[in-house]
């Protein structure tokens, strides 16, 4: 993602399927250093497979990234809900 804060919600939407079909693992909300750093951690330990990689990535493990169950649904926009309480 190109904001600077919040995290990702990997395979909600077309593009983000097709990448996780691709093999890219979500960064979550990790900083780009926090996650460049991590990930030489766990390539340097050098008895971790991939798939174990890619799973820690998702973990957290010094307070680097925020549980996927913790981090709240995005609000929708005013107008959005404004048109739906009309709706409903």
């Amino acid at each position: 993602t190109q904001c600077q804060t919040g995290s990702i919600m990997m395979g909600k939407y077309a593009t983000g399927q097709a990448l996780k079909r691709a093999g890219v693992v979500s960064a979550n909300d990790m900083t780009v250093e926090a996650t460049n750093c991590k990930l030489a951690y766990l390539l340097g330990r050098g008895d971790l497979s991939v798939k174990e990689i890619c799973h820690i990535m998702s973990l957290d493990l010094r307070g680097e990234v925020t549980s996927q169950n913790k981090i709240p649904s995005p609000p929708f926009s005013s107008a959005y809900e404004e048109a739906i309480t009309k709706n409903f």
